[in-house]
């Protein structure tokens, strides 16, 4: 076997350790609900020289409730044709304890209006960035039914959310710096920022890309 799973650790974010022999490192790592559907993923580095068993960790955040079990799986993809190789995957009971979050999310097609939604989630210590990766994961079936919209261009994700003396820093990656329209800025920013500011120990909210303050939601 190129992949293998060790271990399964049952938290949100979802840690996932193992080791691989790929193409340049490189590890997939996802997770799909009781009902097979994929809700969360990630790609890794694992650590040491090519050629090699290497060690690579991954952190998985679960945005929805997936039900009482996951699937892990870890792949890579061909450097050839792009398809799925030495794909490994463990079926794991998945026990946190439930919450409920309000995610401020856009409707209609007005650029500033949100409305809060209300969804099960597993309990996460990094209250602050579950939100915040819920947000970039998007609204569920339920949501879009209801009119949420998904601001967010592809690629977007998360690199830190940090809360010093009041003020909550959300870091996001490069891609979002340029999100493709003034009215997806706008929707962005009031969606992140209403969320956000629902926590008490939260005063203002920062946005970057990274970590760039003047370069983030860039129409």
């Amino acid at each position: 076997m190129e992949i293998y799973i060790d271990s399964v650790v049952q938290a949100n974010p979802l840690v996932v350790s193992g080791r691989a022999r790929t193409f340049e490192n490189t590890v997939q790592v996802r997770a799909r609900d009781t009902e097979g559907n994929i809700i969360a993923a990630e790609h890794v580095t694992s650590v040491g020289e090519m050629g090699h068993h290497n060690p690579y960790t991954a952190q998985l955040w679960i945005t929805r409730d997936p039900g009482p079990r996951l699937t892990v799986e870890a792949f890579e993809y061909s450097a050839k044709d792009g398809s799925v190789r030495s794909l490994t995957s463990k079926v794991v009971p998945y026990n946190v304890e439930r919450m409920r979050l309000s995610l401020y999310q856009p409707v209609g097609n007005d650029c500033i209006q949100t409305r809060p939604f209300t969804r099960a989630v597993p309990k996460s210590v990094s209250l602050a960035r579950l939100l915040v990766e819920a947000l970039i994961a998007g609204p569920d079936a339920a949501e879009k039914a209801a009119g949420a919209i998904f601001p967010f261009p592809r690629g977007s994700d998360v690199n830190s959310v940090v809360l010093r003396d009041g003020a909550l820093t959300v870091d996001l990656n490069e891609r979002l710096r340029n999100v493709g329209g003034s009215c997806a800025a706008t929707a962005i920013r009031h969606s992140v920022t209403r969320t956000l500011s629902q926590l008490p120990t939260v005063k203002r909210v920062i946005i970057t890309a990274g970590g760039s303050e003047k370069l983030a939601l860039q129409p």
